[in-house]
């Protein structure tokens, strides 16, 4: 198991595990579920995954801490105009969604957005330390913004009068909201979130 191959095998579980924690509680998601799904014996699970935990975990580790850390989803992004960052950020948005909606069991009956929320509510229970991470991820993406929202009045693009912290959070807490809203429906409505951007951007425009 050791190598590439055993690199290869150990993705396949992450997968199929993401694929069950993300329309089933934890506790609702046997080992050997996953198991039967990739045809493996006991003994290469464990030697991948000792426990349940240590596979959500990585499963966590890979698919939101990775996946929201705008180190890796945005980059080179801090030299955009700010209405070049908010286009970007949309079509980042609309990749997460469509990439996730791949992972949806077809009998969950639920939308992606949804299953992700539910995803994160799951870490805080069974990730040790998980707030602590999002809280760092969030920061990151708050001073990113503020870090585009100054190049934004600095080169002319939004008044100088606005205060770049207070805008930031504006942005990110309009789709934590909106994000939220849409999760008890049909999932995120990106068009609705790019409008509602937008309409922050024509009120802060010069």
């Amino acid at each position: 198991m050791k190598g590439s191959k055993g690199s290869e095998t150990k993705a396949l579980i992450r997968e199929a595990a993401f694929k069950q924690f993300l329309t089933k509680d934890y506790s609702m998601v046997p080992l050997k579920d996953i198991e039967k799904s990739l045809n493996l014996s006991r003994g290469c699970m464990s030697y991948h995954y000792p426990t349940k935990q240590e596979l959500f975990m990585d499963v966590i580790d890979q698919y939101i801490i990775r996946k929201q850390d705008v180190e890796n989803k945005m980059r080179m992004s801090t030299t955009l105009s700010l209405y070049e960052f908010i286009e970007l950020y949309i079509d980042r948005v609309q990749y997460t969604m469509d990439y996730l909606s791949q992972f949806v069991l077809p009998d969950a009956n639920t939308n992606g957005t949804r299953a992700y929320m539910n995803l994160i509510l799951q870490a805080e229970k069974f990730y040790p330390n998980f707030t602590k991470e999002t809280t760092i991820i969030t920061q990151k993406e708050l001073l990113l913004w503020e870090t585009v929202l100054k190049h934004a009045q600095k080169n002319g693009e939004i008044g100088e009068q606005h205060d770049c912290r207070k805008l930031a959070k504006q942005f990110k807490y309009i789709f934590f909201g909106q994000s939220y809203n849409d999760a008890l429906e049909n999932g995120l409505n990106i068009p609705k979130l790019k409008e509602q951007f937008l309409f922050i951007y024509g009120l802060i425009k010069v």
